[in-house]
């Protein structure tokens, strides 16, 4: 197969260093990790803006997700380093709060795509709505419960937005119907091809197909052959990571390369390794040895933004 391989790492996101030591949490920590991501073969990086562990109990804060100051002196300090593809996380129910109410979805992305020295070329956002409850299988209850939601016209207002602003979005898939909300979006001219999609499935949340070949496949069938896609693997335990539950996040990686879509590695989704904490750069060069293995070569950044159809231009109106 030539076609190449793109990597992204999730680096952080909401991981403690209780659970991997060596996970990045300051900006500088960031830049320097990704910077090593990429000598290795990354040429995407997301990250979430941290505070660093409290000391009591060093639990996840998510208070910095909407500050488009915070990503923006990331965001600078990995271009110091290197040409990657950086993009922000979501807000969460709470973090933007009315900022977010008065101004439309996800702000501190339009801020960003609007910074003449950042100019932000993605931004993957969830798409329709789902129950993405944790469940624990030792007490056999339930132990986070949240629903993710886009309404339809909340989705084609920030898509008319990205085409004004050049943005190229990208999407999170949780199952099949997805898809067709995608489809349909395309019809009504607000998404151009190629359309990109993370397949988050999940071990310990049930939602959509389980995280197999026949669950990756189900979803993708749904994409008529004309329609250009590139794919990601999403795969995570959300919010409690559990070493003894069964690893997929592997699994999925490799059925990505064999299958032709492209590797999502990263600290922020697999803590550890059968018992072992790596470094973010260790599991991209993991993960590129094994495309290699197989004659997939790894794309470069500027072969990635090709593929992805991302841009730092301006877009067809005013970003």
């Amino acid at each position: 197969m030539r076609k190449k391989v793109i990597i992204e790492v999730a680096l952080n996101e909401t991981v403690v260093r209780r659970e991997n030591r060596h996970v990045p949490l300051t900006p500088e920590e960031i830049a320097e990790d990704a910077y090593r991501c990429h000598l290795a073969g990354a040429s995407i990086i997301h990250f979430h803006p941290r505070v660093p562990d409290k000391p009591d109990d060093g639990t996840y804060d998510s208070s910095l997700a909407g500050s488009a100051e915070h990503y923006a002196e990331t965001m600078r300090l990995i271009a110091a380093k290197c040409d990657v593809i950086a993009y922000p996380s979501y807000t969460y129910p709470g973090a933007a709060g009315r900022e977010e109410a008065e101004r439309g979805m996800h702000p501190h992305v339009k801020a960003l795509r609007a910074m003449p020295d950042i100019r932000l070329e993605t931004f993957v956002l969830h798409v329709g709505a789902t129950n993405i409850g944790r469940y624990d299988f030792k007490t056999r209850r339930f132990v986070y419960d949240r629903v993710s939601s886009h309404t339809h016209e909340q989705m084609a207002q920030f898509l008319l937005w990205c085409l004004e602003s050049g943005l190229q979005p990208g999407f999170i898939i949780r199952e099949p119907g997805h898809i067709r909300h995608l489809l349909m979006y395309r019809e009504m001219g607000l998404l151009q091809e190629p359309i990109m999609v993370h397949l988050n499935m999940s071990d310990s949340v049930p939602y959509g197909p389980m995280p197999d070949a026949a669950g990756v496949q189900s979803i993708l069938n749904v994409f008529p052959p004309d329609v250009r896609y590139e794919w990601f693997p999403h795969n995570y335990t959300t919010f409690v990571h559990d070493p003894e539950q069964e690893d997929t996040h592997r699994e999925l990686n490799l059925l990505a390369v064999a299958m032709g879509g492209h590797i999502r590695t990263g600290l922020g989704d697999k803590p550890e390794w059968d018992g072992e904490q790596l470094t973010n750069a260790e599991m991209v060069r993991r993960m590129a040895a094994v495309a290699r293995a197989v004659g997939r070569e790894i794309a470069t950044t500027d072969e990635a933004r090709a593929m992805l159809g991302y841009s730092k231009a301006a877009g067809r109106g005013a970003a």
